[in-house]
């Protein structure tokens, strides 16, 4: 089989390059696979060919539309399959939705009241992209990582092509337990956190519950809360000051090693607003941490509330956070229990796995004569 997959950046650090990464090495093995993007970073396998697509990225918006224009003129005829990462070109027969941009926006204004004028602008116009393509484009096979994508494509956009769901892989190698303790140890002295104190770990975008996890804790007496994150930490710092947790908060940056920070901490924190998906959560999991997650995010349908997390009903409720994250610091024997089960439930989710079920939406799609264009 001959597979082009089409995406904006090829890099482990985001999400949808990530997906492609795995898929695109497995698939490799046995099939001639093309890689279209504009950046290439990391090592490339010797087995796939690259093909560079120009893009303007003067911004996220003009990014988004210059790379959109081009890969559609770009990514030629002759291949079986053509994966696209979202809206990254109208050709191809297959396209996995890691996103519906008119289901964010409708939550980050419902989650802070407005939008900042970029976020309006752009939000509109690619939303207004994945709309007409969404609704009309009723031939090709779309991928949702969560049945949560599924919903909110059906919902906002009235989309009638097949959805199949698969959700997101993880890789059970690099996530997974420390069962020595020895990078627990290393990373708690490194960033000033107690052998004994039980720690919280936040990743990601700051908007999706930063604030929240704060507030939740100045409840908890003891506790410590771990940001790995690229959000300006600025307001955040000053948060932590009038909260009095300047102490029991530590913003830790980004990281291209982010499992030595599960590893470092005793539970996850995700009170997001918003998440399609949610890779950090099946991190966590495979690395044996509980997590506490809103039912906003895709991965919260992987959680058996009380079995292998805990699932907030409002994110916004930060007596319910509280609550909850009492709960696992009180009980540490219940909290490792949870874990456990966590790692059992992210090992039904390996990126072999996930590859087998997207390689069989292929034969689907070509069995059924899907157009390309």
């Amino acid at each position: 089989m001959k597979i082009a997959f089409v995406v904006h950046d090829y890099r482990h650090m985001e999400g949808h390059s990530r997906y492609v990464i795995e898929l695109a090495s497995r698939f490799a093995r046995d099939h001639e696979v093309h890689i279209f993007t504009n950046r290439v970073e990391g090592v490339r396998d010797g087995k796939i060919v690259f093909h560079h697509i120009p893009a303007w990225r003067p911004n996220a918006l003009a990014t988004a539309l210059s790379f959109f224009l081009s890969a559609t003129l770009r990514v030629p005829d002759g291949f079986d399959i053509i994966h696209n990462q979202g809206l990254c070109g109208v050709r191809g027969n297959v396209f996995t939705a890691h996103i519906c941009v008119r289901a964010w926006h409708h939550a980050l204004r419902r989650a802070s009241g407005r939008l900042a004028f970029h976020e309006w602008v752009s939000g509109n116009v690619l939303a207004g992209l994945e709309y007409l393509f969404y609704r009309y484009a009723r031939r090709r096979h779309v991928i949702a990582v969560s049945k949560r994508i599924e919903r909110d494509l059906r919902t906002f956009y009235h989309a009638k092509m097949p959805i199949t769901i698969i959700h997101h892989g993880v890789d059970l190698a690099t996530f997974a337990a420390d069962p020595r303790g020895s990078v627990r140890s290393a990373v708690r002295n490194e960033i000033g956190v107690d052998s004994a104190r039980f720690a919280f770990l936040f990743v990601g975008d700051m908007r999706k519950g930063g604030r929240q996890c704060m507030q939740a804790l100045s409840r908890l007496p003891c506790a410590h809360l771990l940001f790995v994150s690229r959000t300006p930490d600025l307001p955040y710092r000053s948060l932590a000051a009038r909260l009095g947790l300047a102490e029991r908060v530590h913003f830790l940056g980004t990281t291209t090693e982010v499992q030595k920070y599960y590893a470092a901490a005793d539970a996850l924190l995700l009170p997001t607003h918003y998440d399609s998906f949610a890779m950090v959560v099946t991190e966590a999991m495979a690395c044996g941490l509980p997590v506490i997650v809103s039912r906003e995010a895709g991965a919260a349908e992987l959680i058996d509330h009380g079995v292998n997390g805990l699932l907030l009903d409002d994110f916004t409720n930060i007596d319910e956070l509280a609550r909850k994250m009492e709960l696992l610091q009180h009980d540490r024997a219940y909290a490792a229990r949870m874990g456990a089960a966590a790692r059992r439930t992210a090992e039904k989710y390996s990126w072999d796995t996930i590859a087998e079920q997207t390689m069989q939406v292929y034969r689907r799609v070509l069995a059924q004569g899907a157009p390309r264009r």
